[in-house]
């Protein structure tokens, strides 16, 4: 910022990068823990059930609180000025973040059993077969959850100190974020604007049979799209690289790549016919639906709880113990190593025009 101010001449490079990550892995929980929101108190009752365990919900909440910033550094396991050790302490509470989506997963799950077995489900799995598939917003938001599960488990990968230096900067890193913010933020978030529009508008969804081929697409595309991205990262192929200009060179192009790209092309295209489906949909809701009566428009799903609220201990229901730790991971985290990075800062770098 001071340097975009023309305060300064220049940049250090790694202290720059150092405060990006301090605050860009963060980010995603911006987008990430809405979607979270969602499942934990709209879809148990979109589906028909309860949320299973309100107390656990507010635990994960406090752990990605808690766990979510001082983790910056797994983004920065190939940059020098970093100390090994300082690595693997932010490697460390990378796995951590782990814990608190595990246990928005077994919440999830038990209460879409609770849903299933009400509709008259049977057995461990066939229940899964009894939720309403049909409900465009909640088919949005099942998808989603099961994309996130590639996701979270690639992300144990790039969270591996080991397993990093293989798919760092490569295109294997674009192909998860798609799996986690392209899928199941947006998918997530695209589900409520199918019960939201009505809400806000007063007007019938203008097709949910199209909304629901929608949801599918976008599934089916991402699928495809994220698997040509992580199979051509494990290649070699880097990111943030226009591999057509590559392609038409021949500087560099692997000839392995292409079977993937292909596949992410594929993938794309289907992706881009989801979205311009979603746009009929909400442009014709807006417009063109049908208007309902007040009786008609849909409430805001918000579920009860099998073990609600009142059943979470004391050191569940307050803010100052967890957002006092949390201050202290931070210091704890951060504090030393930017203290020297700054100490040691020389603003030399120039700008630099890469496009």
């Amino acid at each position: 910022i001071p340097f975009s101010l023309g305060l300064l001449k220049g940049v250090d490079v790694q202290l720059a990068r150092d405060f990006f990550w301090f605050t860009g892995h963060p980010l995603v929980y911006f987008w990430l823990l809405p979607a979270y929101l969602s499942w934990y108190t709209m879809v148990p009752k979109l589906a028909g059930g309860k949320l299973f365990s309100d107390p656990m919900a507010r635990l994960a909440f406090w752990l990605f609180l808690l766990l979510s910033i001082p983790t910056g550094f797994h983004h920065q396991f190939a940059d020098p000025g970093v100390s090994a050790g300082w690595k693997y302490v932010h490697a460390i509470l990378t796995y951590g973040v782990f814990f608190p989506s595990l246990l928005t997963a077994f919440n999830l799950w038990a209460s879409l059993y609770i849903a299933g077995h009400r509709r008259g489900g049977t057995g461990m799995f066939a229940w899964i077969l009894k939720l309403p598939w049909g409900k465009p917003e909640l088919t949005a938001q099942l998808l989603a959850a099961i994309l996130f599960i590639f996701g979270g488990a690639g992300g144990l990968i790039n969270a591996s100190y080991n397993m990093n230096l293989v798919i760092h900067n490569t295109a294997w890193i674009p192909g998860h974020f798609h799996l986690t913010v392209g899928s199941a933020v947006t998918l997530t978030f695209i589900g409520i604007t199918y019960w939201l529009l009505p809400h806000l508008t007063g007007r019938k969804l203008f097709t949910r049979k199209w909304a629901l081929a929608q949801v599918w697409l976008w599934f089916v595309g991402m699928t495809i799209f994220s698997r040509g991205m992580h199979l051509v990262g494990l290649l070699g192929a880097p990111r943030r690289t226009m591999l057509g200009s590559a392609v038409k060179a021949q500087l560099y192009f692997n000839p392995d790549w292409k079977v993937p790209l292909l596949f992410t092309a594929v993938g794309g295209t289907i992706l881009f016919l989801s979205y311009i489906s979603l746009l009929v949909v909400w442009i014709g809701t807006v417009f063109f639906g049908k208007k309902l009566s007040d009786e008609e428009i849909p409430d805001v799903p918000f579920a009860d709880a099998v073990s609600p609220a009142e059943a979470a201990p004391d050191w569940l229901l307050h803010w100052k113990p967890w957002l006092a730790a949390t201050v202290a991971l931070i210091l704890i985290a951060y504090g030393p190593m930017l203290f020297e990075a700054i100490r040691t800062a020389e603003f030399i770098s120039p700008g630099f025009v890469v496009w």
